[in-house]
């Protein structure tokens, strides 16, 4: 299962806005917030990584970047232990519901 994933456009801080199930819902997402914030995003296509779950729920891992100490986006895991193998310790894991952009959850 691919979804779409709404991020930081910048080289630094790629961090992860919101998760959608098509890209019409991502693109019209990130236009919004655009016009809003002035803020520029991007959409990317990210596969599931570990078994479907049918809850909604999905975790974006992050990655520590020790040379520019930022978190960078690492992939979306079905699991948060996935997410949290993935990345380790010093790594960030948030919490998402596809096509809910305002329910999210900072895990680390």
């Amino acid at each position: 299962m691919e979804l779409f994933v709404v991020m930081d456009k910048s080289i630094l801080g790629r961090g992860v806005f919101a998760v959608f199930s098509s890209i019409e819902k991502a693109q019209s997402f990130s236009d919004d917030l655009y016009r809003t914030t002035h803020f520029h995003s991007e959409v990317k296509v990210c596969p599931i990584i570990g078994g479907h779950d049918t809850s909604g729920r999905v975790f974006a891992a992050h990655f520590y970047d020790h040379f520019y100490d930022t978190h960078v986006f690492d992939g979306l895991y079905s699991e948060d232990v996935l997410a949290y193998d993935a990345v380790g310790n010093k790594g960030l894991i948030m919490r998402f519901i596809i096509d809910s952009p305002e329910d999210k959850e900072i895990l680390t």
